[in-house]
């Protein structure tokens, strides 16, 4: 079993060779796609420099980015990661390990935040689609089957303004797709004044 981490890149040159380190770094092998979204900053330049596979477009948006990266993927196992986070070394292994174990199709991972606070974020055991009916349940760095994907086409490029992991959510779980959760944080998630999540939640 093999996974594919997929970074999309759009101004956020400064934090980028974070994220990918972090991939690369990984105590298992990882296929590594970052696609550079039209980003107008040397994003482009700062990824060539490592060994991870380049994809460039025109500025699409988040949705379409990872789009990108779900088509190119050579993995069983699909894990988006922004280019401002960082995965802990043995995020990959531990959320194969996992997949294995319970055959689920989304490995949800529960998240460590730094920067503007450090707070914890241990998920909800298994969560179902009623859950979410009062919020989104799991992060965006949830590793994915790409089979599952595939099937639901992916990320909804509508999703404009955020949000497009929750519909995703909804869209898989009604298709009858299950999630497990992994207790522990696998992820550095950056805390930032200005973010597509707080610009989403206003």
């Amino acid at each position: 079993m093999k996974l594919t981490i997929g970074i999309p890149a759009y101004n956020q040159a400064q934090y980028l060779p974070e994220a990918i380190e972090s991939a690369l770094n990984q105590t298992v092998t990882c296929e590594i796609i970052v696609v550079i979204d039209g980003s107008p900053d040397n994003s482009k330049e700062i990824a060539e420099k490592y060994p991870v596979k380049v994809i460039e477009q025109v500025n699409k948006g988040l949705a379409s980015a990872r789009n990108t990266a779900i088509m190119n993927m050579a993995g069983d196992f699909f894990l988006p990661l922004d280019s401002d986070d960082i995965l802990f070394p043995h995020c990959a292994e531990r959320l194969l390990q996992v997949a294995e174990e319970t055959g689920k199709d989304i490995i949800a991972l529960s998240i460590q935040c730094f920067r503007l606070g450090n707070q914890t974020t241990i998920l909800m055991k298994d969560p179902r689609l009623a859950d979410f009916d009062v919020g989104n349940r799991i992060a965006y760095c949830s590793a994915i089957k790409k089979e599952a994907l595939l099937e639901c086409g992916g990320y909804s490029p509508r999703m404009e303004e955020g949000w497009e992991d929750l519909h995703l959510w909804y869209d898989l779980m009604l298709r009858g797709k299950k999630i497990v959760t992994i207790p522990e944080p696998l992820v550095f998630y950056r805390t930032k004044e200005d973010s597509m999540w707080k610009n989403a939640e206003k």
